[in-house]
């Protein structure tokens, strides 16, 4: 493998035992990677597995099993943090050895911060499949055009002009429906190959792919998370950076239709609401890696 692509960190003399009696290189950069789940600090998390990599060289265990490498972090971790952090390191570590694959969904308004955060949130997770309903637009309009769909060639925030009249959120809806629709065909390839994914963007309904992947027989862990910023100035602060710094995305568009962008926001707080979807603002100081953690543990042990 080329030498830019090797995990940072891995011993070749010290070797994890997996369940299925799988032989694999310690890691530091994993077993950091996976102490993120807990919302510690990356620094934070990079320090507890520098120490439990000094200890398993000062003890010269050069073989150990996954489960107690697991008690041997949450230990390291009770330490260097707190009892708590170790306990959701372990039903965090637990929930993931089940099995089911975990569909995580952040659904938001525009300029709110979604793609930033769920790079950030993939990463913290350990969640290799990051999918954007961005993408998938543009994928449909290359096969269905605007003659059939006109709705699916505009943003999400501008409106097809009809005969009724209708309120432009009504435009949003239709447009969110059909990408909604292939989301949830993503989703469920997913699925069914046992993969872990993150899909964010603004067309994720509220509680879409919930009903659409409830079916399935791998009774997937699905969360949904709407991504909102209740402050106004900071939400038009932040569609004016992306001016700067993305000008590939027209950003002058989203400054035009800013009020239209916030009562889109408010459209879909209602059918969060409705949905029983839990809402984060992300202005806050608050922890939602946390938040996401807990509810995909709450749910792996329904």
């Amino acid at each position: 493998m080329p030498k830019d692509l090797l995990v940072e960190g891995a011993f070749r003399d010290y070797t994890v035992v997996d369940r299925d009696n799988n032989e694999l290189p310690f890691s530091k950069g994993i077993l950091a990677t996976s102490i993120l789940a807990t919302g510690a600090e990356t620094p934070q998390a990079y320090d507890i597995a520098e120490a439990v990599q000094r200890h398993l060289v000062e003890q010269r265990i050069c073989r150990i099993s996954g489960p107690a490498l697991t008690l041997l972090t949450a230990e390291t971790i009770a330490a260097h943090l707190s009892q708590s952090y170790a306990d959701r390191y372990l039903m965090w570590q637990k929930a993931r050895q089940i099995g089911r694959p975990i569909i995580l969904s952040l659904l938001g308004a525009s300029g709110v911060g979604k793609s930033t955060v769920a790079t950030r949130l993939a990463l913290r997770l350990n969640i290799n499949q990051v999918v954007t309903t961005d993408a998938l637009r543009e994928v449909l309009r290359t096969v269905i055009p605007a003659s059939v769909l006109p709705e699916l060639h505009v943003s999400s925030y501008e409106a097809i002009t009809t005969a009724a009249g209708e309120p432009q959120a009504a435009t949003y809806e239709r447009q969110a429906r059909a990408v909604v629709a292939a989301s949830a065909a993503v989703a469920r390839r997913c699925v069914t190959e046992g993969k872990n994914a993150l899909f964010e963007g603004v067309h994720l309904l509220p509680g879409s792919l919930s009903t659409a992947l409830a079916p399935l027989p791998e009774n997937p862990i699905v969360v949904e998370v709407l991504l909102v910023l209740n402050d106004r100035d900071l939400h038009n602060r932040r569609l004016l950076h992306r001016q700067v710094t993305e000008p590939g995305r027209d950003g002058g568009r989203h400054i035009a239709h800013f009020e239209v962008i916030r009562s889109l926001q408010d459209t879909m707080r209602g059918m969060a609401t409705r949905a029983g979807i839990p809402e984060f603002d992300l202005g806050s100081d608050k922890d939602l890696t946390q938040l996401i953690a807990k509810e995909i543990v709450d749910r792996a042990f329904q």
